[in-house]
């Protein structure tokens, strides 16, 4: 009981600073940047609530993902504190309501219903696998075991390249129960980087890969990675929220024709697309650089490169960072 009591005011004392950290506009900050998973946390204006988002890149294809995403008993191996998961009601494909018991530590066991719905949006490359809490189904609730009854999110995967798929990870939820909200939520704060950490241990398992193999969704990837229009209409959308002048950019990749031949004849590999995303940016960096040995430093600079590349692998909205920005960084 000691150490119990020890336990709980050390996380009291940490959501002091915690709550004086996170931003009360409902702007995201940054929480966590470790092992290329970023976390961000920000409050809800007019609410005590909290919500959470992490985003990172995992080396495997969208549509396995979707597989490992679609084997709801195996959330208990990396959704963080998850006891136990299954599936109550089919719908179809891509809709179904789940059941999941939590057992985090230090406060009381909890359980939700869940609705998931998977929409796609093929134009942006991106899937969202929305879930919230329903009353659809109707389930006992045990002794001794707190109720969530509002709980959403969303798991967001993008396409990076064939063998490479941006993944966010977005929760808002209130914890329910007695304990007060900022001593859950300092125990429910690791929850989105943990449950990142642990999805990547369960791409290399061969049976999401074999569900995978014939699906729709990779028949629907396989044929628009093969069209150069999609290609190059897919990087320009990507790469155009970055910069100040997108017609100028526009222009750079309309102009271009072995970059994205390049992309198609390999595959649309996360390689061949990164090398085209940054001969495009260097293009634009020619133009808003004039000095030409400026410019040449500026593209031999690995720094600034691997920066840009973060940029575009771990965009989820909660940074205004641009290429203009980080040019300036690094100029002389």
């Amino acid at each position: 009981m000691k150490r119990l009591l020890i336990i709980l005011t050390a996380i009291v004392s940490l959501t002091i600073i915690y709550d004086a950290y996170a931003g009360a506009d409902g702007s995201w900050s940054l929480v966590k940047n470790s092992g290329g998973i970023k976390v961000y946390e920000r409050s809800v204006p007019g609410t005590d609530l909290m919500e959470y988002m992490a985003v990172t890149a995992i080396d495997e294809k969208m549509e396995v993902l979707g597989e490992v995403l679609r084997d709801v008993p195996a959330y208990r191996n990396w959704i963080a504190d998850c006891y136990g998961a299954q599936v109550e009601k089919q719908y179809d494909r891509n809709t179904m309501a789940i059941y999941l018991v939590l057992k985090p530590p230090i406060i009381q066991e909890r359980d939700v219903a869940l609705k998931d719905k998977t929409v796609y949006d093929w134009d942006k490359a991106r899937a969202a696998i929305s879930f919230g809490a329903t009353e659809e189904i109707k389930i006992p609730l045990e002794k001794n075991r707190v109720r969530v009854t509002m709980m959403n999110g969303v798991f967001d995967m993008e396409f990076l390249g064939r063998n490479r798929t941006k993944f966010i990870y977005r929760l808002l939820v209130d914890p329910a129960g007695d304990i007060p909200k900022r001593v859950a939520y300092a125990v429910m704060k690791s929850y989105p980087y943990e449950t990142l950490k642990k999805l990547r241990t369960m791409v290399p398992n061969r049976k999401y890969s074999d569900a995978a193999r014939g699906s729709e969704e990779e028949r629907a990837i396989d044929t628009r990675t093969k069209n150069e229009a999609y290609i190059r209409n897919l990087l320009y959308n990507r790469l155009a929220k970055f910069v100040r002048d997108r017609a100028a950019l526009q222009s750079i990749i309309q102009k271009d024709r072995n970059s994205i031949k390049n992309i198609v004849q390999s595959g649309a590999t996360y390689d061949s697309v990164e090398k085209a995303s940054m001969q495009f940016y260097f293009a634009y960096l020619d133009s808003i650089v004039p000095d030409k040995e400026a410019a040449r430093k500026l593209k031999g600079n690995r720094k600034m490169i691997g920066e840009i590349i973060d940029m575009i692998v771990t965009d989820c909205g909660a940074s205004d960072v641009s290429v203009e920005s980080i040019i300036a960084k690094y100029r002389d």
